[in-house]
């Protein structure tokens, strides 16, 4: 057995230079789901990253008999669905990728059957799937438990329905407008998530044959077509890998551009950072970051889009270690999500113990090199930010989590001058 990978920083020099911004994981995961609604012709994306979850996702497309072929150096692949010739998920698989509940939606449209094993990701609370499979039920799906936390999800035929979703979730909305997309009539959603990597992957299915309107707001509604064909589509840049590049440009003090980034998709993120002292101009695709040299304090409170995002509550959280004076940290998406909390901690952080969803960040701390666990993506991310500016050694172990978010990402900050080496 292979010795676990272990993440090694030195601590304590400024990032300088130009990066490039991956492709979205979170809209290219939706797209890969949808190419199982192609009945004929290839479905063609570009700027998918190599991320993890990505690689599972195509695993279990050629799994379920897709021919699948990734150019993981140019982030170019290419799935023929039309040989699919199961519709039971391979649990293996499944266990390792939350994101395997998207592939339901499309292989019931398609199929009118699908069996899933219980679901994997981050342990960061409750997450609930039950809307996902309250909308299949609506549109005249059975469904029933197989196995621990599984499901069989059977229907002759899907017909179009009125959908209310009691929290705006991107894959819930993402799964019922697949599962839409070929039933008879049409469908409302209502409390619709508005993310725009849902905006992005609607524009693909819209180029394979689907009527989505609404689409960017919290009422969409789905016309259902007779068939779906493949086609071609580039993937939009990952908001997270853009965050994570921003605040460790910040947090360093240091000066890096951004190759690849929309900032009107990061407004929140800009407005506290801003609040921070941290300097951003952005033109066109690119977007220069420059860290101040003292922060100041700030308060966040996370929600979903457009508010402040769950997924980058550990990574401000451990920006506002540095700040000068008392950051107030609000979690509202996920119960559970102050995990990383401990690991800040290990870094000589002052936070206060964590209730009714808030944490305080005492700062300005010195920070220390340490020895921490990344449990899940984000929380790894935070440990980096934290081991980018603590004094000495920093390591990091369990990487399987961050490469489940990021390509490359010590290679990206060891071109920005990061003392980083993976071993």
């Amino acid at each position: 057995m292979a010795a676990e990978e272990v993440l090694y920083i030195e601590g304590g020099t400024r990032l300088n230079g130009e990066a490039e911004v991956q492709g979205s994981k979170n809209a290219a995961l939706p797209m890969i789901a949808a190419s199982l609604l192609a009945e004929k012709g290839e479905t063609v994306l570009h700027r998918v990253p190599p991320v993890k979850d990505v690689l599972v996702a195509l695993e279990v497309l050629r799994q379920l008999g897709a021919r699948v072929d990734f150019d993981p150096t140019v982030g170019s692949a290419v799935i023929d669905a039309t040989g699919v010739d199961t519709t039971e998920m391979p649990s293996d698989l499944t266990g390792r990728l939350r994101a395997s509940v998207l592939f339901v939606g499309p292989l019931l449209s398609r199929f009118h059957n699908v069996t899933i094993a219980e679901v994997g990701g981050c342990n960061i609370g409750a997450r609930s799937t039950d809307y996902h499979y309250r909308g299949f039920a609506r549109m005249g799906a059975t469904v029933k438990a197989a196995g621990s936390g599984g499901y069989k999800v059977v229907a002759s035929s899907l017909a179009g329905a009125n959908m209310y979703l009691d929290l705006p979730s991107h894959t819930g909305v993402e799964n019922l407008i697949m599962a839409a997309s070929l039933a008879r009539g049409e469908s409302v959603i209502v409390n619709a998530a508005s993310d725009p990597e849902i905006c992005d992957f609607v524009q693909l299915l819209v180029k394979m044959g689907a009527r989505v309107k609404g689409v960017g707001t919290r009422t969409v509604r789905i016309e259902g077509v007779d068939s779906l064909h493949g086609a071609e589509h580039t993937v939009m840049y990952d908001r997270l890998d853009a965050a994570m590049l921003m605040m460790a440009g910040a947090i360093t003090g240091g000066d890096v551009t951004l190759k690849g980034v929309d900032l009107h998709h990061l407004e929140i993120l800009e407005a506290k950072l801003l609040q921070m002292g941290v300097e951003l101009d952005g033109e066109r695709d690119r977007l220069r970051v420059r860290g101040p040299e003292t922060f100041s304090p700030i308060n966040v409170v996370t929600t979903y889009y457009p508010g402040f995002p769950t997924d980058l509550q550990p990574s401000i959280t451990a920006m506002a270690c540095v700040a000068e004076g008392d950051s107030f940290i609000r979690e509202t998406v996920f119960e559970d999500r102050f995990g990383h909390v401990k690991n800040l901690r290990a870094f000589g952080a002052s936070l206060s113990p964590e209730k009714d969803r808030l944490v305080i960040v005492h700062g300005p701390v010195r920070l220390k090199g340490t020895r921490v666990r990344a449990d899940d993506i984000r929380a790894g991310e935070a440990c980096v930010l934290a081991g980018l500016i603590a004094s000495g050694r920093t390591s990091i172990s369990n990487l399987y989590q961050l490469d489940r978010g990021h390509a490359q990402l010590e290679e990206r900050l060891k071109g920005l001058g990061a003392e980083i080496e993976r071993l």
